[in-house]
């Protein structure tokens, strides 16, 4: 059945079921007066004590089988509920745990983090150092007549004697 048909299904049976509560409070019987179990025997007995002749037992069975449809639909939107609760719930625990984590990391972090000062002050140090390496290098004069070729040579002249010595040592 698809649901229109139900939700109308279920619509009539309402109106049915409103419809016999109401017959029953033109005899002065309330339903909520009576316990599920004990509905049918005691709603003839009082049939039967009020001289009521009309009674059609074909009435009170569809109001009983309306009454249990509604306490059965009841019941499986309560286990929907729970079961949905219960997924919620897990989502939660899944949550805190991630909270968690993400708190630790969190913590970490904020040990492992240098303090703006600080951060500061090696900059500035740095810059200090630079600025010294740059006026030492200015200060360097450089004679005219400089040839780093002939240096490069004579360094690598100098690595293979000193390999040719540990070899012959």
């Amino acid at each position: 059945m698809d649901n229109s048909k139900l939700l109308d299904e279920i619509y009539s049976l309402k109106i049915l079921g409103q419809h016999y509560e109401n017959v029953l409070k033109l005899a002065g019987i309330e339903l909520c007066d009576f316990l599920n179990d004990d509905l049918l025997k005691k709603t003839a007995q009082l049939y039967a004590d009020l001289h009521v002749h009309a009674l059609d037992l074909n009435y009170l069975r569809d109001l009983y089988y309306g009454l249990q449809k509604g306490r059965i639909e009841s019941k499986l939107i309560i286990a929907q509920q729970q079961t949905h609760v219960q997924r919620i719930k897990t989502s939660i625990d899944e949550a805190a745990e991630e909270v968690a984590v993400l708190e630790r990391f969190n913590s970490t972090a904020e040990k492992q983090l240098i303090p703006d000062g600080a951060v500061q002050q090696q900059r500035n140090n740095i810059l200090d150092t630079k600025r010294a390496l740059w006026k030492r290098q200015k200060a360097l004069e450089m004679p005219t007549d400089f040839n780093i070729e002939s240096i490069i040579q004579k360094v690598n002249s100098l690595e293979r004697n000193c390999q040719m010595l540990t070899f012959s040592l």
